[in-house]
């Protein structure tokens, strides 16, 4: 822990004065909170280290889980949940499969298969560039190999292990992942990445300055994919300002106008891309978005700490540590 400490202060120290005070930006009400939501993903560890909810145990609502501590500077071993990230870490390893594929094969819901294998190749990535463990890196490597063999042929992913071309959420945490690993050291062809990106961009609605679903159709119970087609164009350095700046400005709209009044399904996860996405933009764009975020989830915080579903609680403590910046591909 004191290593990791040691790197961020420097990396702080080298960074533009607007910069450090957005990393600085968390209050003590939400500290107080984002601590009070690890607690309690903490009281609901099973023994075997993984977490089971709604569709019982599951490799992706179980990386959420452990990308929410890493968030905060919590490793295998090491912080005060040292030993609940390195329980829930030797589960995941235990469910990769020779074919790559990171799956618990006794869940009774398997629709999403490659939505959690994304989303645990994500919680590998940050782990193996902070940790460097063998074991982790190896079941990293086959895992990106298994997302690289699966991409449609349009660019995109589907939610089963085989090349198909999905929807954007899907694809979005395929290229998430991807980036995570490439940051990390592993190797992922560019082509792969901007074929990926060219695919995502057939969504985007050029006069609402959002992304779609499936389509260039802007369906409001789905706009956290509007959120997740923003926030991986600015993650990969995308340079036409229509598919960053401009399409991050509805996003701060909904906020701005009570997300509670949007028809959006899936508030946590249009939280969490939206709050990169403003993050990675700039203590300009960040600071009022912070604020926003802040004020819903001080709000919406129930009185055992969570914030809903255990995946809903994860997504909130990602959203609102990205200040701390412990994980890499949340680094500016």
């Amino acid at each position: 822990m004191r290593i990791i400490l040691l790197i961020l202060s420097l990396f702080i120290v080298n960074l533009p004065a607007a910069d450090r005070d957005t990393i600085a930006q968390i209050s003590p009400e939400m500290t107080k909170a984002l601590n009070k939501g690890l607690k309690y993903l903490a009281s609901q560890q099973k023994p075997d280290g993984s977490w089971s909810a709604q569709y019982g145990k599951n490799v992706g609502e179980t990386s959420l889980c452990l990308m929410a501590f890493m968030a905060q500077g919590h490793l295998p071993g090491e912080g005060e949940y040292g030993k609940v990230v390195g329980k829930g870490v030797h589960w995941v390893l235990q469910q990769a499969k020779p074919s790559g594929l990171i799956q618990f094969t006794e869940q009774s819901y398997q629709a999403a298969v490659m939505y959690g294998h994304a989303l645990t190749t994500l919680m590998l990535s940050e782990a193996w560039g902070q940790t460097r463990r063998k074991d982790v890196g190896k079941v990293l490597r086959n895992a990106v190999k298994l997302i690289l063999q699966v991409q449609g042929p349009k660019g995109g992913w589907g939610y089963k292990s085989k090349p198909q071309d999905g929807d954007t959420s899907v694809c979005v945490m395929q290229v998430i992942a991807l980036k995570s690993a490439q940051d990390a050291g592993i190797y992922v062809p560019e082509a792969t990445i901007k074929k990926a990106l060219t695919f995502i961009k057939t969504r985007f609605n050029e006069k609402k300055k959002m992304f779609g679903y499936s389509n260039t159709n802007i369906d409001p119970k789905l706009i956290g994919s509007s959120a997740a087609g923003t926030c991986i164009m600015i993650i990969c350095g995308e340079q036409d300002k229509k598919f960053t700046n401009e399409s991050l400005i509805p996003l701060h709209d909904i906020m701005k106008k009570d997300l509670d009044k949007s028809q959006c399904a899936h508030k946590a996860y249009f939280m969490y891309y939206a709050s990169v996405a403003s993050f990675l933009s700039g203590s300009e764009t960040y600071k009022p978005w912070a604020k926003m975020l802040d004020e819903y989830l001080l709000k919406k915080q129930e009185a055992k700490g969570s914030w809903g579903h255990l995946y809903k609680t994860a997504f909130c403590v990602l959203a609102g540590s990205l200040p701390y910046q412990y994980l890499p591909v949340y680094q500016k």
